[in-house]
């Protein structure tokens, strides 16, 4: 059983929002945009118990104070649609049900197939009711061959039995679940099946690091120390103890109490007639106390509790405890572990980063063993080209005056899509994983991108932002690709995910003309491979494809007729000063490099000129509007 969609409505900033999951899903998306959000409304799913609702968690648009969590489940398995019952009649692949809060009550539900009439008999209040009107349908459709059934359970067990044989006669209807119907222990029916184990940012060492019910190194202890013959041990050594004292009791106060007893009698009766007294030793129960264990941290000589140790490796205890308790409770037949991981980068060194999020895959793609993964993250480390279509990317906007999110996610095929570029292809998948590895980390957190095609061009940009307020303060970012050649890619991954892009590229104009040793051939071959790559970027940009477009800026994107370089000598020559000054003072080169065309950009005695200035302006309005 694995989980395969989320809806979350009206819970906090998430007004209704649908969710796909994979083995391991990864949101992304800035701060506050309600990432967090969605972790704690399945920890609420679940284990509502240990977090329960207020008004307060109520999305503030919401037309009714009510929350809703719904869970759609799947890969099925025959233990798991007999442990469900009724909420897997039939042979269903999949099972769909419903947590909702609305003032201060919970309420369970689920959608199943189900035949009509059963559900006359199943709504009964009382068992025995349950058992008369189920007695009353045998009698009344003799057709369908129910058994006689003694109890209510029995009756329930023959109805769903009957509705697995005749699958095509049941219809969708939404059915109250009971209230045993999560949990870790007891009864639940989830309990053998499906753990949801939420691990926040501020989940402490000091506490989880602790033997104690409820806790991480609790549930791990439990599952893999065998306490049954030591409970037999303590039960007859509680025996032994309550034998002794109980002599002991005997031997030093039995004759005391009885000569007490004698006296306090003489003196009643004194008073009274017929009546005695009575002092006898009362033993108070004590009970042994089951055992506990301790968990402590040695290094060399030195033993230390676990909230002594610094944060990070607090962090990677717990990730590892949890790890442990992951493949402990999947080696378990038919068992599910949901892991779900608010920041794994938290107090974590990049390669240690690296390592846990490898670990994290590891463990989830090997489907044997039960474990599904889910995180919120802000780190790039966790995002890696095989997990690609695994991401989703949340965005948050304002309407009507109440906070709406947004979700976003792609595929590899829907990019090819973006680019028209046919399956299969071998050296896109390679430029791809390139890309997303090299390029785009930092993009995939932005509020909005830059996307340009060298390393001077991202310096004169990020220049030009700190004139006024640094681009990265309003979440933008300028990702640059080595290249002109190398910009749909990248645009076409951002822009799939939802990511505001604004390309700035050359047009390249210079490439048209005739060069001294240019040959007919050479000239015509150059010409159609400079114009093609500019028709392919307008295309992608869903513009009209021109061969060499002139200067312009758009909603999406600015390209220079020639180049950027020739732009900035013709339309802010103080650039240009300022980069002459630099150069003498020996903190700039006459190379085309970051750091040099970024502080010129900086100093410049006169503002960026009207496209500059206007390419800043646009990727602020985007950052804002996302």
């Amino acid at each position: 059983m694995r989980i395969k969609r989320v809806r979350i409505q009206n819970y906090r900033c998430l007004p209704d929002v649908d969710i796909d999951f994979d083995d391991i899903t990864t949101f992304i998306g800035p701060t506050g945009v309600g990432k967090s959000a969605v972790l704690r409304a399945l920890d609420w799913f679940f284990n509502g118990t240990a977090q329960a609702l207020t008004a307060e968690d109520v999305w503030v648009g919401a037309e009714r104070r009510q929350i809703s969590v719904e869970v759609e489940f799947c890969d099925l398995t025959d233990l798991d649609r007999d442990a469900l019952g009724k909420y897997a009649a039939g042979n269903t692949g999949t099972v769909r049900l419903w947590r909702r809060w609305e003032d201060g009550r919970d309420k369970l539900s689920g959608r199943t197939l189900s035949y009509p009439a059963f559900e006359y008999v199943r709504r009964a209040e009382k068992l025995s009711e349950l058992n008369t009107r189920y007695k009353e349908l045998r009698e009344q459709r003799s057709d369908l061959g129910l058994p006689a059934a003694r109890s209510a359970a029995k009756a329930e067990d023959a109805m769903t039995a009957w509705e697995r044989a005749h699958h095509d006669e049941l219809v969708p209807m939404e059915l109250a679940a009971d209230g045993h119907f999560f949990g870790f222990a007891g009864q639940a029916k989830m309990s053998g099946l499906f753990d949801y184990v939420f691990v926040s940012a501020d989940l402490r060492a000091s506490e989880e690091g602790r033997d104690v019910k409820g806790s991480i190194i609790g549930r791990i202890l439990d599952q893999a120390v065998d306490r049954s013959l030591a409970e037999q041990d303590f039960l007859e050594l509680q025996t032994v103890f309550d034998d002794r004292r109980g002599k002991i009791h005997k031997e030093h106060f039995e004759s005391q109490l009885e000569e007490l007893s004698d006296e306090l009698t003489q003196e009643v009766e004194q008073l009274t007639v017929g009546r005695k007294l009575r002092v006898s030793s009362h033993v108070p129960e004590m009970r042994i106390p089951q055992p506990q264990f301790q968990v402590s941290v040695e290094d060399g000589s030195a033993s230390t509790r676990v909230d002594q140790q610094g944060h990070g490796f607090q962090r990677a205890l717990l990730i590892t405890a949890l790890r442990v308790l992951a493949e402990r409770r999947a080696s378990e037949s038919s068992r599910t572990v949901f892991l779900a991981i608010e920041e794994p980068e938290l107090f974590q060194h990049p390669l240690q980063a690296r390592t846990f999020a490898s670990v994290l895959r590891e463990l989830a793609g090997q489907h044997e063993r039960g474990i599904q993964i889910t995180y919120a993250t802000h780190s790039p480390y966790f995002l890696e080209p095989e997990g690609f279509d695994q991401v989703r990317r949340l965005t948050r906007a304002i309407e009507a005056g109440a906070p709406t999110v947004g979700i976003h996610a792609t595929t590899y095929a829907a990019v090819q899509g973006r680019l028209g570029t046919s399956k299969g292809d071998a050296k896109l998948l390679k430029q791809f994983a390139r890309a997303y590895l090299t390029e785009l980390p930092e993009a995939m957190f932005a509020r909005c991108v830059l996307l340009v095609e060298g390393i001077s061009d991202k310096g004169l940009l990020e220049g030009c932002g700190m004139r006024d307020d640094p681009l990265n303060r309003n979440g933008i970012i300028v990702v640059q690709v080595n290249g002109k050649q190398n910009l749909r890619l990248p645009y076409a991954i951002l822009a799939t995910l939802g990511i505001p892009t604004f390309m700035v590229f050359d047009g390249d104009a210079h490439n048209a003309a005739r060069r001294p040793d240019d040959t007919d051939q050479t000239l015509a071959t150059r010409i159609a491979l400079e114009s093609k790559k500019n028709c392919q970027l307008l295309t992608l940009l869903g513009e009209e494809p021109e061969d060499w477009p002139e200067t312009r800026v758009g909603s999406g994107y600015a390209v220079f007729h020639d180049t950027l370089d020739d732009h900035l000598e013709k339309a802010w020559q103080e650039w240009g000063v300022a980069r002459q000054q630099l150069i003498e003072e020996g903190v700039g080169t006459g190379e085309k490099e970051e750091q040099s065309y970024r502080q010129a950009a900086r100093q410049a005695t006169a503002p960026p000129s009207h496209e500059l200035a206007e390419i800043i302006a646009r990727a602020r309005l985007l950052a804002r509007e996302n």
